[in-house]
């Protein structure tokens, strides 16, 4: 009797197998929340530990932005402040890292309003 029960779990599981290779793969779901938009301004960043430089913005969004920087004490997951105006700084975490370009993510996101506000600016 074991070994019925036994031989019936592995059918059981092998067909599950089988079914789950046959899934076809779906593409990698988009996870952008607003439209980029291409930007070219300079911004002041600065770190939470009182760093400080200029950095070119590359593209822009209600949730965060790509700028272009060679500080060296920029960090993924560091946390940062964005002048975007002179009337706005946003608050944000380092995402990405790539050859002299980060991603951020603003803490909070902007008023759809304000960005397309701010993006007609940069």
């Amino acid at each position: 009797m074991r070994n019925n029960l036994h031989d019936k779990e592995i059918a059981v599981v092998s067909a599950k197998l089988k079914t789950q290779a046959k899934l076809p793969e779906s593409p990698r779901p988009q996870t952008r929340k607003a439209a980029r938009r291409p930007a070219h301004g300079l911004v002041v960043v600065r770190s939470s530990h009182g760093d400080r430089t200029t950095a070119r913005l590359n593209d822009f969004s209600a949730f965060g932005c790509n700028l272009i920087s060679d500080a060296a004490w920029l960090r993924m997951g560091g946390f940062i402040a964005i002048r975007l105006s002179d009337e706005v700084t946003v608050q944000a975490i380092v995402r990405w890292i790539r050859d002299g370009a980060c991603g951020v993510e603003f803490l909070r996101p902007l008023p759809y309003s304000e960005a397309d506000a701010l993006g007609r600016n940069f």
